[in-house]
């Protein structure tokens, strides 16, 4: 953009001398000349920003999508891929659409290439929702072949103000879309089973328009004698002729521990209707389950004629263990303390504990982990700063299945693997910190 700018100041510095040349120009008319070449490529950026943002809505619903663009000019072709630092905005979600769209601008007598980024902002908070600036960074050539130039800027913020639809007081995550279809599958019938049996459910949701990210997650609530696992929601938006669809994909797994009769409450899925400026729902069925207890079955099985010479082998081999127990008892004691020391068992179990977003787990694993290591340890900032967040989850007031153990797995596998932090075996202090 520099040497577009560069370019286009030579051209009316050619023409300029042309015309002072002409005839005998004065010493002011030369000094305002001169003046007026030096500053204009600065007038030219001013005019010409290399970033723009549009915002084409002011006011929004409340989960509804607004949409914005990011204009990125260059005076030729770009490089590589354009980089945005998203604001996080508490409350709501800032996301990036599609593909950027490269077109060609004519601006003051001058052809500009633009780079159009497409994204989404919504908002779950009434009120005015304040986008701040973010830094933008590109490259651009020289023309098609020159060497790539970087480019980085801010785009400027924006207001967008958020209302909360009608009605909708006491629902707690709202979606604002014309259409919204909810549709499920099983792997078997709810129904008849016994302790212990698995039935899997897959909840697919689907709205024009919207992405899958913004969509609201299904309940967990179930009751006292069945354990929910929740798998990862599954994104898988698709743009098809200019239309683009949003799908999001839930498999839920239901595990019956009790025996008895046990109902999982129907699932509402409500959202905002636009167009018609009323609230809609879809409606998943209550299910209920008939666990019975599990069947003691007790085999009889004929016995079977051994061979005499496995059976001398098996004799021999009994012998020499009995023989040599003592020693094998310390062998096998000692290799099992050196395999599977008790700081790596609390580990094992720790990051077992975060795989299965288990806050519950992971807090008694950590705090069987801490007592093997010895006074002087102190975790690292950002590791004590996972583990408060786990530790808030389990005695404060939010629901255990909202943590999520991914960053205390990374933070305490990166601690422990750190060639700076080795592990240690000393002996720890029999009373640990009650807080990390």
């Amino acid at each position: 953009m520099k040497r577009h700018l560069e370019r286009k100041a030579a051209k009316i510095i050619k023409k300029s001398e042309d015309g002072l040349f002409s005839s005998t120009p004065s010493r002011p008319l030369l000094a305002s000349v001169s003046i007026f070449l030096v500053l204009f490529p600065l007038f030219l950026w001013a005019e010409v920003t290399p970033v723009v943002m549009r915002q084409p809505e002011a006011n929004a619903w409340i989960g509804q999508r607004v949409p914005f663009f990011v204009d990125l000019r260059a005076g030729g072709s770009f490089s590589g891929t354009a980089s945005f630092d998203l604001p996080q905005i508490p409350g709501a979600i800032l996301i990036k659409i599609g593909s950027p769209v490269v077109s060609s601008q004519d601006i003051d007598g001058e052809s500009w290439f633009v780079q159009t980024h497409e994204f989404a902002l919504f908002s779950q908070r009434p009120g005015t929702l304040d986008v701040p600036a973010f830094s933008v960074r590109f490259a651009s050539r020289d023309g098609f072949t020159g060497p790539a130039t970087d480019v980085q800027v801010q785009a400027p913020g924006f207001k967008v103000e958020i209302e909360r639809p009608p009605g909708s007081e006491q629902i707690g995550f709202l979606v604002t879309t014309e259409s919204l279809d909810v549709a499920e599958t099983w792997d078997s019938t709810p129904g008849l089973a016994e302790v212990g049996a698995i039935f899997k459910r897959t909840i697919v949701q689907r709205a024009p328009q919207f992405p899958g990210m913004a969509l609201a997650p299904a309940s967990t609530t179930v009751p006292d004698g069945i354990r929910l696992y929740s798998a990862e929601a599954v994104i898988n938006d698709k743009l098809e002729r200019g239309d683009f669809l949003g799908e999001r994909s839930e498999t839920i797994t239901y595990l019956m521990q009790k025996a008895g009769t046990f109902e999982v409450p129907a699932l509402n899925f409500v959202w905002w209707n636009p167009k018609t400026e009323t609230l809609q729902a879809r409606t998943l069925p209550a299910v209920t389950f008939e666990i019975a207890p599990p069947t003691a079955t007790a085999e009889m099985e004929e016995p079977v004629a051994t061979p005499w010479p496995w059976l001398l082998v098996l004799v021999f081999v009994v012998g020499a263990l009995a023989w040599q127990r003592r020693r094998l008892v310390t062998w096998a004691v000692g290799f099992w303390r050196t395999v599977n020391p008790p700081d790596r068992a609390a580990a094992r179990k720790l990051l077992h504990a975060c795989r299965d977003h288990d806050a519950a787990a992971a807090n008694r694993a950590w705090i069987a982990w801490r007592t093997t290591q010895t006074a002087r340890f102190q975790p690292t900032p950002e590791l004590h700063a996972t583990i408060l967040d786990m530790q808030r989850c389990v005695f404060g007031p939010s629901m255990p299945h909202a943590w999520r153990g991914d960053d205390l797995a990374h933070r305490f596998t990166k601690y422990i693997t750190s060639a700076r932090v080795p592990l240690n075996h000393e002996s720890a202090s029999a009373l640990p910190y009650l807080n990390p």
